[in-house]
């Protein structure tokens, strides 16, 4: 039953109304929308604002209304650079599986698309999991890495949430058509529900641990969780301590501190962390510290 009730949650969280209609889809800063020719894909991308480049990758089945009001507060200072990854939002899916490399790959063709040499990457959920890659892979395309409820393994999820994304495969049709009769079918006519649901119950299903090539990333990161996350507490520790987080006192003027940061939202949950700007808030002062 338990089971049930997170995959209903995911469900319900790409579906809803209030996000669907958000007012963090650019409606400030009327943004530039194109598609790029991307390793066999038509990728859908938005721009909004001016100033340096931010890319933001979106989590899993939803797109650009993940977001929430977070986009329109960074767009006031950031160029910031909203692909739609295979198969989400306004990027139609082709015959290949959902996959965190090719993810990452995809979007660090569409910088190269950009002629952007180098940017700041924020990444949600399973758009935190691309952002990782993207640093893991090409490296020097990331300035600064923030990741937003992400982790590095599968098993750093609760055990329930794990356990859910077999079923997600199973159930697939019956979940697809719960969202085909949502507000988000209209907005994203051209998606397959159920073959979006049963390639992302895929691709959460197979195991996955980065740990050891993430300790390598040199690019300041900023990890960001909420206080009741789908990420377990022990794993949001460990993920700062790869981070070279909590090792040592930071001494009375701060300078044997970590270069990574971790912040932990109170009173959010995965599924509701982008709702309000205080994500912005901390991206915002985290950008700053490491451009000084």
């Amino acid at each position: 039953m338990l089971r049930r009730q997170i995959i209903a949650l995911l469900a319900a969280a790409a579906a809803s109304p209030a996000i669907a209609k958000s007012t963090g889809v650019g409606t400030m800063t009327r943004p530039e929308k194109a598609y790029a020719p991307i390793n066999s894909l038509e990728l859908y991308y938005e721009i909004h604002g001016t100033g340096e480049p931010l890319v933001m990758l979106h989590g899993g089945i939803g797109a650009t209304e993940m977001f929430g009001p977070n986009l329109d507060e960074l767009a006031k200072t950031r160029q910031v650079i909203i692909p739609h990854m295979q198969g989400h939002g306004l990027t139609k899916d082709i015959n290949r599986p959902y996959s965190y490399p090719q993810f990452a790959d995809d979007t660090a063709a569409l910088l190269d698309h950009l002629n952007i040499e180098k940017a700041d990457v924020l990444g949600y959920s399973l758009g935190a999991g691309v952002a990782f890659r993207l640093a893991i892979q090409h490296p020097a395309k990331v300035r600064n890495l923030i990741s937003v409820s992400g982790t590095l393994r599968r098993d750093g999820q609760y055990p329930e949430v794990v356990a859910a994304f077999p079923d997600m495969v199973t159930n697939a049709a019956e979940i697809g058509a719960g969202v085909a009769a949502s507000p988000m079918a209209d907005k994203y006519p051209d998606i397959d529900w159920t073959t979006a649901f049963h390639k992302m119950g895929e691709l959460e299903t197979e195991a996955w641990d980065w740990t050891a090539e993430a300790s390598g990333i040199e690019s300041p990161i900023l990890l960001i969780f909420a206080d009741a996350d789908s990420i377990s507490g022990n794993h949001i520790v460990s993920m700062y301590q790869t981070f070279d987080g909590f090792q040592r006192d930071a001494s009375f003027d701060g300078s044997l501190r970590a270069v990574s940061q971790l912040a932990v939202l109170p009173g959010r949950t995965h599924y509701d962390i982008m709702e309000t700007i205080e994500v912005a808030a901390l991206v915002e002062r985290f950008l700053k510290r490491t451009s000084n």
